[in-house]
């Protein structure tokens, strides 16, 4: 199922933004509609807890597949109905949330604590082996055939990912997020709200890079080659990360990637300041996607095993600071585009990954202490 829906969406992923840019909207355009999708996901993620109580965690993929249609059909429908441009974002939001929920929670019932990294490293690099590829097949469709069919494609494979998940359709959740609940799980959990926000606020910055390079003058098709390039380097780097983090200290990973990943950001804007060629966006692309593996890799192992001390209620709460840091990102970003400022975004980023240099990681391995 990782597989094939990873195709889906690694065929339309990166390139939604960029086929909005394409269409001739604005810059600050693109990264409002971004906002709105995330701020959508965090509705989502609610609504898909309630959904499941009731039918299941697989039967909300089936609902995501109606959204993704729509979503599909709206884009293809854009250039003539540009009123469509912000519900999109919403339903865009909605899609991601009905997958990415079911997904996390499933993903901390079915794997062990002890072998989590190997894991994920397994997961990862199954829908990676098969997806290398991709965003050059992507970048093809567009280029040959236009969008139209890149969003039937995709599609399709969104589609077929549904059947292999048939065995689990039984699998349900009994979420109830009282006051009495959210508040204890708040609370033995604090320690991970400054970490998710500024985790994601990293994370996020890739978008506005790819975003970056592709105004800057890289064409779709570069694009594409990124991305073969930096799923080449992601598919090993996941896999030595993976083994790592199982038979290493998780902080010491955790540290090394912060670090690695404040440099890479650092460098980064002055690139994008001062030397915004092909060559060089190509290579600090590249190696940034290298080290910032490692560090999501060792991070979200820590953050997956916390979820088992409830059921994984802890990752649709962990949606708030998630999308919090998202939401700083993108309005942050909009105000510096304001003032004539962007590249100051990837400082920003830099500070974000500095933060885990620093921070107190044993006490985010720690199992929470029952509160009374």
């Amino acid at each position: 199922m990782n597989t094939l829906a990873g195709i889906g969406m690694g065929l339309v992923g990166v390139f939604i933004p960029i086929y909005l840019l394409e269409l001739g909207y604005a810059f600050p355009a693109v990264i409002l509609w971004l906002l709105i999708h995330h701020s959508s996901l965090l509705v989502g993620a609610f609504l898909v807890v309630f959904i499941s109580n009731s039918i299941g965690l697989v039967r909300c993929w089936y609902i995501r597949v109606f959204l993704v249609s729509f979503l599909f059909g709206g884009l293809f429908l854009l250039p003539s109905q540009p009123s469509f441009l912000y519900t999109l974002a919403v339903i865009s939001g909605m899609e991601a949330a009905f997958f990415w929920i079911p997904y996390n929670i499933l993903t901390v019932r079915k794997t062990e604590d002890a072998t989590m990294g190997s894991s994920l490293a397994l997961m990862s690099n199954i829908g990676s082996g098969v997806g290398i590829i991709v965003p050059g097949i992507a970048a093809i469709l567009i280029v040959t055939f236009g969008y139209g069919v890149l969003f039937a494609t995709a599609l399709f494979f969104i589609l077929v990912s549904i059947f292999p998940t048939l065995p689990l359709r039984d699998e349900k959740t009994n979420f109830h997020f009282d006051r009495a609940v959210v508040k204890k799980i708040v609370k033995e959990n604090k320690r991970f709200i400054v970490p998710e926000i500024l985790d994601n606020l990293g994370q996020d910055t890739q978008v506005i890079w790819t975003l970056f390079i592709f105004i800057t003058g890289l064409t779709v098709l570069d694009i594409g080659a990124l991305g073969i390039i930096t799923g080449i380097i992601g598919m090993g780097v996941t896999y030595i990360t993976g083994s790592m983090i199982d038979t290493w200290n998780k902080k010491t990973v955790v540290r090394i990637g912060a670090v690695l990943a404040t440099i890479m950001w650092g460098i980064s804007y002055f690139v994008a300041v001062y030397a915004p060629t092909p060559a060089t966006l190509y290579l600090v692309t590249a190696i940034r996607g290298l080290v910032l593996g490692v560090f999501v890799s060792a991070y979200g192992v820590i953050m997956f095993n916390q979820a088992r001390h409830h059921d994984a209620q802890f990752l649709v709460l962990r949606e708030i600071p998630t999308i919090f840091g998202r939401i700083i990102l993108f309005v942050a970003t909009l105000v510096l585009i304001s003032i004539g400022r962007f590249e100051f975004v990837f400082l920003l980023a830099a500070l974000s990954s500095l933060y885990f240099c620093f921070n107190n990681i044993d006490a985010l391995m720690e199992a929470p202490k029952n509160n009374k």
